[in-house]
């Protein structure tokens, strides 16, 4: 029996909570909590009936209580802090997504690791793990498109979903680095993945429109449920105040706060070291939800299409899964054919549309499954987020491995 230590009483941590209690719970037991908020602790706890001792210090839970294995679920700023300190302490450590924010954490991480190499260790990254996407990398690897020459990603989040991040510390680039990190690292490493290659040229551009004090508002205040513009603001968002007993954070920044000092909007010229070059966007304020993907190759192309529109918001707290209308297609076009194959996949079930039940067979199987998505994985997706906004800054080309 494996003992594991929950680090960061986040809505990332529960996936982790849920699958290690439902399907994993003869060979793995939580043991400890831990996070910089005492409130978010408590809340966490009593909500999903978790009685273990709440630290807000890590070594001192890991002197305490000798884990095997501790899970990341923190601000995104400080999972570096508690890779290294596992890695060091020679505990298994699992990271979610995306793994640190800078080229200097990434640094610190892969010396941690080169110094502990015999230390499991793995980045969360579940979109690679969708139904469709492991099918386009089957047909991919099959050779059905032939040589594959370029790629096309379309990222929408719709006004509900997209304004959950700048309601929360993501906003902030000091926590986040920006959505290029903390969203788009998803799609970063699926772009990896499905090409068997990694960044090595960026140029980006990007902008804040929707949110931010600059955006067209009528109503603007710190968060929601102090603003005197509660009544009457068409933004206003409650939150489940039974998880967040916090006195430190609560999800209901205001989105027109002057302190969002992250992008919207943003798009990007990717360049691969199989020399295969993509366009990437992202909109957080789109009409609707999902992702368009195009690969390109010599005798035919793909197109997958994972899109959704909500019909009624059922509960504030949950952007996934709501009322949810889908379109879900994987289209195979072979050249010099009329029309195009409807190309099936297995339905996924679960969180991230079966993503996550995937991701956590092969992290927590017994022996662990070489599959499963290493640190330099999530390295990867980290340095093309970060040359995104390098470029940003800049105006000019990155060149990604150079970050490192």
């Amino acid at each position: 029996m494996k003992k594991v230590v929950l680090v960061g009483a986040s809505m990332r941590a529960t996936a982790f909570l849920n699958t290690l209690r439902n399907k994993y719970a003869d060979e793995y037991t939580i043991i400890g909590l831990m996070d910089c908020d005492p409130g978010k602790m408590k809340g966490f706890s009593e909500v999903y009936k978790l009685d273990v001792p709440h630290y807000t210090d890590f070594d001192r839970m890991c002197d305490e209580l000798a884990p095997d294995m501790v899970i990341v679920t923190t601000v995104d700023a400080t999972h570096r802090e508690y890779i290294v300190k596992a890695l060091d302490r020679k505990i298994a450590c699992v990271s979610e997504k995306p793994l640190c924010i800078s080229p200097e954490q990434c640094r610190d991480i892969l010396a941690a690791q080169a110094r502990n190499p015999e230390v499991y260790a793995v980045t969360s990254h579940n979109a690679r793990y969708l139904p469709m996407t492991v099918k386009m990398k089957e047909l991919i690897e099959q050779g059905v498109i032939g040589r594959v020459m370029r790629m096309e990603y379309a990222e929408m989040l719709d006004r509900k979903h997209g304004t959950s991040y700048f309601r929360r510390w993501n906003s902030r680039r000091k926590n986040s680095n920006g959505l290029q990190l903390h969203k788009s690292c998803h799609h970063f490493d699926k772009m990896n993945y499905l090409l068997n290659s990694h960044a090595v040229e960026v140029m980006a551009d990007g902008c804040l429109t929707a949110y931010g004090s600059k955006a067209p508002h009528q109503y603007e205040g710190v968060n929601c449920r102090t603003c005197e513009h509660a009544k009457v603001c068409p933004d206003y968002s409650d939150y489940n105040r039974k998880i967040f007993q916090s006195e430190i954070y609560t999800p209901d920044l205001c989105i027109y706060s002057p302190e969002i000092d992250i992008e919207d909007n943003y798009t990007a010229s990717i360049k691969f070291a199989n020399g295969i070059m993509c366009s990437y966007s992202l909109c957080a304020h789109a009409q609707y939800e999902g992702e368009i993907i195009i690969v390109e190759g010599e005798k035919g192309r793909l197109e997958s299409r994972h899109t959704y529109v909500r019909e009624v918001i059922v509960n504030d707290n949950d952007v996934h899964d709501d009322n949810l209308v889908y379109t879900s297609t994987l289209r195979l076009f072979r050249f010099r054919q009329p029309g195009f194959e409807e190309i099936e996949f297995a339905e996924g079930k679960g969180g991230h549309g079966g993503a996550d039940s995937a991701v956590f067979s092969d992290i927590f199987s017994n022996p662990p499954s070489p599959k499963a998505p290493t640190l330099m994985d999530g390295v990867q997706a980290v340095l093309t987020g970060c040359a995104v906004v390098e470029s940003m800054k800049t105006g000019k080309k990155c060149k990604v491995q150079e970050l490192l």
